[in-house]
């Protein structure tokens, strides 16, 4: 209106008319966009209105003054008008739930560019590239605007800004599974008046001003006053694969997702209907605080959700959003375990039966070594009652000061963190008598405290188990006697045969002089089983605790041994300068018996290979003959320590082998060739601190 005008031009009143109420509608809108209980979208929405509203306040003011301060009033609208850009931008990453008005880096670039905007604009008077003015008078006499380079640039920038938020909004929309026609309605109500600009460049009869807040004025009364519900309800949507169904203050259902729709069957044509009659499952883990997991049958199988839910409200509305995430796959499986759980208790008392088979008793002491458990079967095997030592020194049981000086040496490691094997152990019984007992014995940990991070400190005690050997180790020793003195008596024996043997094979010619050879020869052979069974003896009762041993100085002096033996004999060897393994130093027997019978079996004359190979786990050592090959009853014997055919075999020799690599932890396999024979005998690798030594 210019100065002088008594009454504006209905056109001139129409302009101010629309401003001036979208300027109410905006401020108006204020008191219920207050009411949004997520702070974040509450931000942003208040912000967007409250710059809009102010913004179209400064424009309704623009028609009404003239001259320098209608310039002035235009160029405080322009700033507020380029605030809303960003509190939109705000509003809507708030809303479609993501994280860029989160991001600080964002938010100094975003302050950055509005205050060099808002510099190039109030600056506008010195360099008049932002805009023009010049006073005309149609469609009424106003104060018109020459937009410069400036404000293209600035209004470019704008406008690619909103079409961003303007994106995320659609976009956000169409993944939600939620009916947002109505909101995307009022989305593009929003944006239509950008049109009203593009036109408004090109023809003179509208006036060059932007008219968003027109727009932003929609927008409000649409999502605040008329679709309210839907606009709380869509805000807090999660971008997932769950099936969200939401519900109003009566309970009743006002809408679901597709998902949930394709989920639960009988939430078809149910809006409107009360939730408990429609999904009562879901209404009853509503109102049980300890429940979370509902079960329906699809297709005669049984499908699992995890209900949770989240309030959302407005001024005058508040929505319920129950979301079930299916956790079909996670429910069986907990299912599953709990079944397992009950298998695994149930194998546990067979596991408690088998141990009271297995063991004669079983005790518990505690870190003063007195006995805090004791199995009733402790009175048939040592005579006393259970309740006899309960709170009783473990030391009662024991005979003698050695076996008390052992029994505190072995307890103390298992108070360490050990679990301890003790065979034939004397333990006294009630009357007196010393028995022999196979014990085992185990920390018990503090209860609570995970395996991998149990120590030395968290241990309260020890569980013992005892069984009673006193039959087994007087039938052991028996046998050990007759061995030894059978082994003695035709070891003596068979050497005088084979000496009256040799002096006849010396005297005599001809067919007498070969049979007294074989003679001589069968002598030899049964001194070599003799032998054999002598080394059995020897390593029967020894520990098999595996050290770090390498086997190279081993090897060497079996091969130098062999050849000594055996002129004749080629051996050729491929094996590293040390090769560690966890063994004994019994294993160079197991080597001899089977370096010897290449030697002897290995060709005329003998052709002798010997590999060494590693691995992380293994080493493998290979002996190989090029010889007529091992017979299938001594190949039996290597293979599964078979006794049966050593009535036909060679000796003892290979089957004490078998049974030396097998105690040491180890594995020994013959391969089939159609000449000579390979064996090959695999022994558990070193220490990773053994291989670090050897590096260094």
């Amino acid at each position: 209106m210019s100065s002088g005008q008594l009454w504006a031009t209905p056109t001139e009143v129409g302009y101010i008319g629309v401003f001036f109420i979208s300027s109410i509608i905006c401020l108006l809108a204020l008191f219920r966009a207050r009411a949004i209980d997520n702070d974040e979208i509450r931000i942003g929405l208040v912000g967007l209105l409250a710059m809009t509203g102010i913004w179209a306040l400064l424009k309704t003011v623009y028609f009404l003054v003239s001259g320098t301060i209608a310039e002035t009033i235009y160029l405080f609208g322009l700033i507020s008008g380029f605030g809303t850009v960003w509190a939109w931008l705000y509003f809507c990453s708030a809303y479609t739930g993501r994280e860029y008005h989160k991001n600080r880096t964002l938010r100094r670039l975003g302050l950055g560019v509005f205050l060099t905007v808002v510099v190039v604009k109030v600056t506008n008077p010195l360099h008049e590239l932002y805009f023009t003015t010049a006073q005309v008078s149609q469609p009424f006499s106003y104060l018109a605007i020459e937009h410069g380079p400036f404000h293209w640039t600035a209004t470019a920038l704008s406008y690619t800004l909103a079409a961003v938020g303007l994106f995320m909004l659609f976009e956000f929309y169409a993944q939600s599974g939620y009916r947002t026609r109505p909101l995307a309605g009022l989305t593009v109500l929003l944006g239509l008046p950008v049109s009203l600009d593009i036109v408004a460049i090109a023809t003179p009869e509208i006036i060059n001003f932007i008219y968003a807040p027109l727009g932003v004025a929609a927008f409000a009364v649409g999502s605040l006053f008329v679709f309210e519900q839907q606009f709380a309800a869509v805000g807090t949507t999660d971008l997932n694969d769950a099936a969200t169904v939401f519900v109003d203050d009566e309970d009743r259902i006002r809408d679901y997702t597709a998902e949930a729709a394709a989920a639960l069957p009988a939430l078809a044509d149910a809006t409107g209907d009360q939730l408990a009659d429609t999904l009562p499952a879901v209404s009853d883990v509503l109102d049980d605080d300890d429940q979370q997991v509902v079960e329906y049958e699809d297709d005669d199988e049984s499908r699992y959700f995890v209900v949770s839910t989240r309030t959302t409200s407005t001024r005058d509305a508040s929505v319920q959003v129950i979301t079930l995430s299916d956790v079909t796959e996670l429910e069986t499986q907990r299912r599953q375990l709990l079944r397992r759980e009950q298998e695994l208790a149930q194998r546990n008392e067979l596991h408690r039966a088998v141990i009271a088979a297995s063991f004669a008793f079983i005790s518990r002491i505690d870190e003063q070594r007195q006995f805090t458990f004791v199995s009733q079967s402790v009175q048939d095997a040592l005579g006393y009652s259970p309740d006899e030592l309960t709170g009783e020194s473990i030391m009662r049981l024991i005979p003698n000061e050695q076996a008390a000086s052992e029994a505190r040496e072995s307890i103390s490691a298992v108070f360490d963190g050990d679990r301890l094997e003790v065979e034939e152990f004397p333990v006294e019984t009630k009357r007196g008598r010393v028995v022999y007992t196979d014990i085992r014995a185990v920390p018990i940990y503090e209860p609570g405290v995970p395996p991998e991070e149990r120590t030395e400190e968290d241990i309260v005690g020890a569980q013992i188990m005892s069984r009673d050997t006193t039959d087994r180790r007087q039938r052991e020793g028996l046998i050990s006697v007759m061995n030894r003195v059978l082994r003695h008596n035709v070891r003596n024996k068979l050497t005088v045969i084979k000496g009256y043997s040799s002096d006849l094979e010396a005297r005599l010619d001809g067919e007498d002089e070969s049979k007294a050879t074989k003679v001589v020869d069968s002598a030899e052979r049964l001194l070599d089983l003799t032998e054999s069974a002598r080394e059995i003896e020897k390593n029967r009762e020894m520990s098999p605790e595996l050290e770090d041993l390498d086997i190279v100085p081993i090897l060497d002096r079996l091969v130098d041994e062999v050849t000594d033996k055996f002129p004749a004999a080629s051996v050729t060897v491929d094996i590293p300068e040390t090769a560690t393994v966890r063994s004994l130093p019994r294993i160079e027997t197991g080597l001899w018996e089977l370096l010897e019978n290449a030697a002897v079996h290995g060709g005329d004359p003998a052709e002798i290979e010997i590999t060494v190979t590693e691995t992380d786990q293994q080493l493998g050592i290979t002996i190989r003959d090029y010889g007529p090959g091992i017979p299938e009853q001594e190949r039996q014997v290597l293979a599964t320590g078979t006794e049966e055919p050593l009535v036909h075999g060679q000796g003892l020799g290979l089957f004490l082998t078998y049974w030396l690599v097998g105690n040491l932890d180890g594995d020994i396999s013959v391969e089939k060739r159609t000449k000579g024979t390979a064996v090959t005998i695999q022994l558990p690798a070193a220490t990773d601190q053994q291989r670090e030594q050897q590096r260094a």
